[in-house]
Parts: structure tokens; sequence; C-alpha cells
């Protein structure tokens, strides 16, 4: 495994966990180098790779082109490149077969046989237009959400819209029709008015009035100047005696006075008096309850025991302090008689004090009323003498005060037409404030309408745009189960699956004589089946399962589906080697079965002239197997010596003295 070991830096296909080659360098091996020379599309090459502990270096010469690059990670890209090797399990699997991978396919589950075919076949593109579909499906479908979520928030301004163009064409229609009534009232006004005498009539009527207003206050003025003259020396008579009658009425009401005083002040005693009268009773109350047990025994009242307790025989109340009780309430009598009789000295003075302001009181009305009949009698006097004036000013004034009515009518009237004009004026400017909130309400509602329209426009390209994107994820979503392992990836394994088979049947035709069929076939679960069939004696084919072959069976199976791999790869171009290297592939076959394999690998390295032509150019022989130049099969002697007339040379491998040698065939070719 050395020449794989120079190609890919390993020795296992499975990579390990650090990328680091731990298979050829061990305690007794402390530094490997291989040199591998060869061709490439007839481009001779040269790949040299060593490995130590420490150091390791990898150098890659192309047609005498040293193309080693600075990293042997570098390097290693560059010869998978020029190779076609995505991975050594490629190699692996087409050149290099170890002991235990030539029946690795057969062997392998499902997701590692489908992962070794897409070695043959790449399902890299279905998978990425695949996984570019579902991406573009998740986010168009993203979209689509966001456009939903987005057709919400429109449709909720929709409907605020709709509700503001409401209102303002709820307050338009109000404003017009308040316009119509404001028209509607001003024009009755109008109508009124021209109707109505104008205000210059009623100016020349009001500028009459006033003149003969001022004749009639000219008349009266003569009238009463001529009064005044006559009842002047009688006025001053008139008003002595009524100055006279002042200063009486006011002796009057003083004297009222005092006597509501004395009044009061004879009111106050009678209470004191009642007062006292009370305490007086309440005194001798006092003094009768303290009194009544000495009355009850006839005997004085300090000269009776004191009552005792019932329980102990103790007195409640001592004599002395019985008798300074006494003592006291004989005070508060004498107290109360005295205030009473000082209280009666003071109502008899009060009563005569009230007696001499009544009569103080009745003889001052007496002297006013004496006055006023004195002043009445003048004045009487004077009303007869100067009614004829006073009757002629009566009826002057009387004619005055007609006029001013008239004037003050015609002055409401003027008022009225004032009040009018002002009121019309402000209905006109009124008019024109609610013509200019009119054409506001009308431009607000378009505007409104026009905001509605606008809302609604983008409603209905959101929605267009929201059925484009579903519409486009739907297309993606079936674009991706297109292109999805059920879809072309499941076409594409069926048919690398059958091509499988197909070239698998050729070598295993060589290896069973054709008694021993392989069918594999993709299942509804996308799953492999893998089938042997047998043929019977009447030369019909019996199925069987894979488990119930015998070993040299089963390793018929999986040598050919090794070759087939082989085959398949280097038809479809993935890697076309001219070398084949084998190990151990004879396990489990009986001497038929080796020499089977030997006539088989034999013809693959036919020398005849018929395979020496376009086929053995493109790789395959005349009877449609692979083609090799060099095919190296590593067996135990036993094994070896029953096909060793199937190989040119045989070399021998010798262990001795804990180390290994290679013994070459003597007759090997220069």
């Amino acid at each position: 495994m050395a020449s794989l070991w120079a190609l890919a830096g390993s020795t296992d296909p499975r990579p390990t966990q650090d990328g680091k080659v731990t298979d050829v360098i061990n305690d007794f091996s402390k530094i490997a180098e291989v040199t591998l020379c060869g061709r490439i599309n007839s481009t001779p090459f040269v790949v040299k790779r060593t490995k130590g502990t420490r150091t390791s270096s990898l150098t890659f010469i192309l047609d005498g082109s040293d193309l080693t690059r600075q990293s042997s990670k570098d390097t290693q890209a560059l010869i998978n490149e020029y190779f076609g090797i995505e991975s050594s399990q490629i190699l692996t699997r087409t050149i290099f077969h170890g002991q235990h991978a030539v029946g690795g396919l057969l062997e392998s589950s499902d997701a590692r046989l489908k992962e070794e075919l897409s070695n043959l076949v790449s399902l890299e593109v279905w998978r990425q237009s695949a996984s570019l579909a579902r991406s573009t499906q998740r986010e168009k479908l993203k979209r689509a959400a966001e456009l939903e979520g987005m057709l919400s928030l429109r449709k909720e301004d929709t409907t605020r819209a709709q509700e503001k163009c409401r209102m303002v064409k709820e307050e338009m229609t109000r404003r017009t029709k308040v316009l119509e009534d404001e028209r509607r009232t001003l024009s009755q006004k109008e109508h009124s008015s021209s109707i109505n005498p104008g205000a210059a009539d009623i100016e020349k009527n009001m500028d009459e009035v006033q003149a003969q207003l001022h004749e009639c206050d000219a008349k009266t003025t003569g009238l009463e100047e001529e009064l005044e003259k006559f009842t002047s020396s009688d006025n001053e008579e008139i008003m002595l005696l009524q100055s006279k009658l002042n200063d009486k009425v006011a002796i009057e009401n003083e004297s009222r006075s005092k006597l509501q005083a004395c009044q009061r002040n004879h009111d106050i005693m009678m209470m004191e008096l009642k007062n006292a009268e009370r305490r007086l009773d309440h005194v001798r109350s006092e003094w009768n309850v303290i009194t009544s047990g000495s009355v009850k025994d006839n005997s004085s009242s300090f000269s009776s025991p004191p009552k005792t307790c019932n329980t102990c025989g103790q007195p409640i109340v001592s004599s002395a302090a019985q008798k300074h009780v006494m003592e006291n309430i004989e005070e508060k009598l004498t107290a109360a008689t005295f205030h009473i009789d000082e209280a009666k000295e003071a109502v008899s003075v009060a009563s005569l004090a009230r007696t001499v302001a009544e009569e103080d009181a009745d003889a001052k009305g007496l002297e006013v009323r004496s006055c006023v009949k004195r002043l009445r009698a003048a004045e009487e006097t004077l009303s007869l003498e100067t009614e004829g004036l006073r009757t002629l000013i009566k009826e002057a004034r009387l004619v005055r005060s007609e006029l001013s009515a008239k004037f003050a009518g015609l002055t409401r009237k003027t008022k009225v037409i004032s009040e009018s004009n002002l009121v019309k004026s402000r209905a006109e400017a009124n008019l024109i404030r609610l013509e200019e909130a009119l054409d506001s309400s009308v431009a607000a509602y378009e505007g409104r309408h026009s905001e509605l329209e606008m809302i609604e426009g983008s409603i209905a390209g959101l929605e267009i745009e929201r059925e484009a994107a579903a519409s486009s994820a739907s297309l993606h979503a079936s674009l991706a189960d297109a292109f999805g392992p059920r879809g072309v990836q499941a076409f594409v394994l069926r048919r690398i699956v059958q091509a499988l088979q197909h070239r698998s049947k050729g070598y295993l035709d060589e290896l069973s004589d054709g008694s021993l069929q392989l069918r594999m076939h993709v299942g509804s679960n996308d799953s492999i089946v893998k089938q042997a069939a047998v043929r019977n004696l009447d030369g019909t084919w019996r199925v069987r399962a894979l488990s119930t072959l015998s070993g040299g069976q089963w390793r018929r199976c999986s040598l050919s589906t090794s070759l087939g791999f082989i085959d398949l790869a280097s038809r479809r171009g993935r890697l076309r080697s001219s070398l084949l290297v084998l190990d151990e592939p004879l396990t489990h076959l009986d001497s038929v079965g080796r020499k089977s394999v030997g006539k088989l690998l034999r013809k693959m390295l036919s020398r005849e002239e018929s395979s020496i032509g376009e086929n053995h150019r493109r790789g395959w022989s005349h009877s449609g197997l692979l083609s090799l130049s060099t095919i190296l099969v590593i067996l135990q002697e036993i094994a070896a010596e029953e096909i060793e007339e199937c190989f040119d040379q045989i070399d021998e491998v010798v262990k001795h003295g804990g180390e290994s040698f290679i013994v070459l065939d003597e007759n090997q070719e220069e």
C-alpha cells in the first residue's frame, strides 16, 4: 500500500480525528519515505512523500516541472486536482484493494454504499440545487409571511383610513347643511329688511320728533319758571315748617329710643328678680332635705344622733360635718333673700323710669303731629293757588312723554336695523367662514380618499407580491422535491445502481460460470436492495438473501462488485488506472473459485491482437472487461501455488530476524 500512501498520505480511507498519519509511523519505524513514478494521461509524474516523527514533506513533479507548494496541504490539494482524487476512498475502490476492502461494497449499509456510489456520479449539483431550492423556498415563505404581516398592517391602516374618511365625509355633509341653513337664514333676513322702512326714513322721523321735544321742553321750562316765581314766597314758610317738623321728629325718635332703653332695663331687672327667686327656692329645697330627718323624729337638728352603717355600726356622717353643712345652707338662704330684695328695688326703679319715658315720648309725638298738620295746611293752600300752572305743566310733560316714547320707538327701530345689519354682516362673515370650512372639509375628504385609494392600491400590490411569493415558494418546494433524494437524486441513484449491477454481471459470470447473479435495485423507501440468484439445474433462478450465501459465493459476489465498481468508475471517467492492487482476494474460495479468479485476472491482462485496438486504448478488453497493464495480487503461499500459472511474475516476501525482505522472481522481465 506504499503507492496509496504516496498519493493520499494514508493507507486507511477513514480519516483520523486530527488528520495525522499514524499507520506508517510507530515505535519500530521512525521514518517512512515512498517515491512513486508513473504516467497520468501519458504525462510522466513523480510523487515523493516523507514522514517522520517531527517533520514531513511532499514533492510533486509533473512532466519535469516541480509543482511542489510551500505546505504539504497545498501540494496534496494540487495532486488531488490533477489525479481527480476527492478522497483516498476512491483510490481504495479503484486501485488499491485492501484485505478488508474487497467485500466492503457488498457489506456496506445503504448510507455507506450511497456514499461510495457518489464517487462515481456527482450528486452535489443536485444537492446544491435542492438546497438552493429549499433556501429560496424558505426565503419566499419568509417573504410571504412578511407580506402577510404587512397586509395585516395595511388592512388595519385601511380600516382606520376608511373610518377617517367616513368621519371627514360626515363633517363635510354637516358643514354643507349648516352652510345651506345659513344661506337660507341670510336670505330671509334680507327679504324682511327689504319690507321694513329704511334707516333714512326713520332718521327723518327722529329729527322731527326731536324738534317737537325741544319745543315741548321749552314750553315746560317756561311754565315751571312761572310756577317757581309764584311759589317762591310760600316755599320759605313751607321749608321752615318742614325744618321744624324734622327737628320734632328727631326729638321724638330720641324719646322713643330712651323708652326702649328703659323697657329693656326693666325686662333685665325682672329676669334678675326671677333668677333670685329660683335660687332662693333651690336653697330652701336643700334646707328641707337636710332638715327632713329631724322633723320626723320631733327633735333638734343638732341633737339627733348620726346615722350608722348597718354592717359595721360606724356613723356615716359626723355631727361636725352635719353642722357645717347646716351653716352653709343658712348663709345661702340669707344671700338669696338679700338678692331678692335688691332685685325688687331695681324693678321698682326701672318701672318708674319707663313710665316717665312713656309720658315724654307721648308728648313729643303730639308735637310732631301738630307740626305735620300745619305743614299739610300750608301745602294745600299753595296747591290750590298753583293748580292751573301745574295742570299745564302736567299736560306739557305728558306730551313730552309721548314724544319721548315715540322717539324711543324710533331709536329702537334704528337699533334693530343696526343690529340686523350687524347680524347680516356677521352672517355674511360666518357664511364665508363656513364656505372656507367646507372647502377645507372637501380638501380633507379628497386627501383621505386619495390616501385610502393609495393604501388599497398598496394592498393589491402586496397581495399580488404575496401570491407571487407563495407561488414561487410552492414552485421551489416542487423543485426541492424534484432535486431532492426522492427526485433526480433517486433517479440518478437508481441509474448508477443499475449500471453497477450491469458492470458487475460480466465479472460475476466469469467467476461463477454463469451460475450466480447479483441483483441490486432501489426500493420504495430509497433503500438499496441487494439479493443473489442461484441457477437451478433446470435453468431457472432462485433468489436468495446474501446472508444465506456460502463463503465462496459471497466472495465471488463481493469481488465482482468491486471490479464492476472499478469498471464503472473507468467508464464514467472518474479515475482510470492501469494498475490494480488486490490484497487476499481469494479468501473463502475453493480451488475452483481461485482458478476462476486467476483466469479473470489473466483476461483483464490479455495481450491478444484483437485487444490492441480502440477498446484497449479506452481501457477495456475485447470481452468488455477492464484492460489493465499491471495487476498486483498479494496472496498466501498455498493459494499462490494453485494459480501460479496465471501470473507473469511471483515475488516473495520473507521475514527473518525481525526484518522483511522481498525476493524478486528470477524470470522477471526488465
